[in-house]
């Protein structure tokens, strides 16, 4: 197979849930963004983070920001549109949840790999190590139904379960002839000085790496699956 480290022309950003506006904000610094459609089901997150979040919520304001206000599935089987970058930012399912109640499904991911462009990222927030690693095991199967090339890595949210979240990452290969660069090392890397400059509050390429530095036996378990 050819091996290739494709430059993503990140152009086009999705982003389901995310209705407190923080992820958009965040996503806003990176000036290479023409475009973020966020798409969340419940309108009063929107309101409320307007009227008590302000600085989150300011993304929501920005001319490169189109607001739906839909359900994800539905929004993702009907819409024409090709995005570069998804990520999927909802609220994680509480540890007494049946295993098999699954908020998106295999069929969700099915779809969304095909409104991803070729050699394009998607991400989402998940289980931290050791949280719930049943449900973690099925939403990576099911994340691998649009993705390929997962990585995983997490970072410390003192208000979560267990102080940190995790995030899962991957590349849409839709072509079986391109292998792509895994995540765990940043496509475009950033140095602390550059990020700083972006208004960056936590994000640079040594903290990208050192989060998807895994403890061994979290790491065997979740590469194995």
């Amino acid at each position: 197979k050819q091996w290739y480290q494709r430059r993503v022309a990140i152009t086009a950003g999705l982003i389901i849930g995310g209705g407190d506006g923080g992820v958009a904000r965040e996503v806003l610094k990176d000036k290479r963004v023409d475009s973020i459609t966020l798409v969340d089901i419940d309108e009063s997150v929107i309101d409320v983070s307007k009227k008590f979040m302000t600085t989150m919520s300011s993304s929501f304001d920005h001319s490169k920001v189109e607001v739906i206000i839909k359900d994800a599935v539905d929004f993702v089987n009907s819409t024409e549109k090709i995005f570069d970058v998804v990520i999927i930012d909802l609220t994680d399912e509480g540890v007494d949840t049946p295993v098999d109640d699954d908020i998106l499904g295999c069929e969700f991911y099915r779809n969304l790999k095909k409104i991803i462009s070729e050699g394009g990222i998607l991400a989402q927030q998940t289980y931290s190590p050791y949280s719930n690693n049943e449900k973690l095991a099925e939403e990576v199967g099911s994340f691998k139904k649009a993705a390929h090339m997962i990585s995983y890595g997490f970072v410390p949210v003192p208000s979560f379960p267990n102080g940190n979240i995790g995030i899962l990452f991957g590349r849409v290969c839709k072509d079986s002839n391109i292998e792509y660069q895994a995540l765990q090392k940043p496509l475009f890397p950033i140095d602390k000085k550059s990020a700083a400059f972006m208004g960056l509050r936590c994000y640079h390429q040594d903290y990208h790496i050192s989060s998807c530095v895994l403890p061994l036996e979290f790491s065997t378990w979740f590469y194995g699956l």
